[in-house]
């Protein structure tokens, strides 16, 4: 048990970087599915929901100038409603993206072979009234 315990010590003071899979204004289940509710009319019926998060940047940490925000609660208005034939998205504003277009995936169409990066590749975006939603600035790894 004790060696068990140095072990785990050991692995967590390690310097080895950690993995970062991407960084983003998380929401929690309340807020997403709050979000969820407001949009259900745009929908279609048997799209796979998500709306959990807001990419701040794929593939790595948060940048240096915002390491400080790890943790933080942020709000995100939601300005806009994009969809494509693939996904269903709100474009938000109010906290860095170094995404295009700020986004928040709602849906995806999985038996058009949809996927929340579909997201990114939706060209008509149409105003919505403002929205706000809170999240939590947060890396994800493995």
């Amino acid at each position: 048990m004790k060696d068990t315990i140095k072990k785990i010590l050991r692995e967590e003071a390690s310097d080895k970087p950690k993995k970062i899979l991407y960084s983003a204004v998380v929401l929690d289940d309340f807020e997403s599915k709050r979000l969820l509710n407001e949009f259900k009319d745009s929908i279609p019926e048997g799209w796979k929901t998500f709306a959990h998060h807001m990419t701040i940047v794929f593939g790595k940490g948060l940048p240096e100038d915002l390491e400080g925000d790890l943790g933080k609660e942020v709000t995100l208005t939601v300005k806009s409603l994009g969809v494509s034939d693939k996904a269903i998205a709100v474009g938000v504003e109010g906290y860095y993206s170094n995404n295009d277009k700020p986004h928040i995936t709602l849906a995806v169409n999985t038996s058009n072979k949809g996927k929340p990066y579909d997201s990114n590749n939706i060209e008509h975006w149409k105003s919505v009234k403002d929205f706000a939603v809170k999240g939590i600035v947060t890396e994800i790894t493995p």
